[in-house]
């Protein structure tokens, strides 16, 4: 199955850059939709085919609750195949262009998996994860791997809310002590904020919304029996992007990868992607395909 390049029209790029977040009904084919969840089958169980752990594993089957919140940070160094997706200069080139970027680099992805019964996600915005990174701007591409219902603890947000004028801290985001709408209501009185309006979206399978670094956004409680919500996100920075000095911002995984006495993001674990030259970190190819593009013969 070839995917269709999404050309994004004036009016959903205003759209994204006044609201924070747009929303794609239909972004990947499901065929592709089953070649990430048949290889997150065997992730989210400890079963990584480069022999490569993942940067973070919270909620793993065996060693967690039933009902706990998996999320898995970085999955692309456990698989190629979610790799090919990760490393899509397809899915760069949305998250530039929305951004305002002229080109993209790789900045993380995440899997999240919401099991019947699962807790809440504290409210949060990406900025306060990734202040350690300058310029700190960053776009996520999140893909409904299973459709995203309310009921099944999906995703929550506050339309407009990443042009608030807030602070934000970073939180352990699984089982929440407080209520994980909380630092979402403390953010709104900073800034001025009344009553802030949260969006419960629905997204089908195969569908996928952008957000904004800034947006606010959560993820509900899954208050249903039987279905299990499951996402996978891509995020990128611009590709003049670089480490602030040692001591600034919070780096708990991009610290991991600083080089010592320089500044430049190794290309090694924060590849260029998309340009509109052309260029891409040349690792990426060596690495994996690219799930999104037409494979050449060889």
């Amino acid at each position: 199955m070839v995917h269709q390049p999404v050309q994004l029209s004036d009016e959903q790029i205003h759209q994204f850059r006044e609201q924070g977040f747009l929303i794609l009904d239909k972004f990947l084919d499901l065929e592709l939709v089953d070649q990430i969840n048949t290889r997150l089958d065997l992730i989210v169980t400890g079963h990584y085919e480069t022999g490569v752990f993942p940067d973070e594993s919270h909620g793993r089957a065996g060693t967690s609750q039933p009902n706990a919140v998996q999320q898995i940070t970085n999955v692309w160094r456990c698989d190629r195949t979610i790799a090919s997706f990760s490393f899509s200069a397809e899915i760069a080139r949305l998250n530039a262009t929305l951004g305002g970027w002229v080109d993209a680099r790789f900045a993380l992805d995440n899997c999240w998996v919401k099991p019947p019964g699962s807790s809440e996600v504290p409210f949060h915005h990406h900025r306060a994860y990734v202040s350690s990174i300058d310029p700190c701007s960053v776009i996520t591409c999140w893909i409904a791997l299973t459709d995203l219902i309310p009921e099944a603890g999906t995703l929550e947000l506050v339309s407009q809310s990443h042009q608030w004028v807030c602070s934000d801290q970073v939180r352990f985001l699984y089982a929440p002590v407080e209520d994980y709408r909380q630092p979402l209501r403390t953010a709104a009185n900073q800034a001025g904020v009344e009553h802030p309006k949260i969006i419960q979206l629905t997204i089908p399978r195969g569908g996928c919304v952008f957000l904004h670094g800034d947006l606010w956004r959560g993820l509900g409680k899954n208050t249903t029996q039987e279905q299990t919500s499951r996402s996978f996100a891509v995020s990128s920075f611009p590709m003049n992007a670089q480490f602030q000095p040692p001591g600034v911002g919070y780096g708990y995984i991009f610290g991991r990868y600083r080089m010592v006495g320089s500044l430049e993001m190794d290309e090694s674990f924060f590849p260029i992607l998309w340009t509109p030259n052309g260029y891409r970190t040349p690792m990426v190819e060596l690495y994996c395909q690219d799930a999104l593009v037409p494979h050449k013969a060889s």
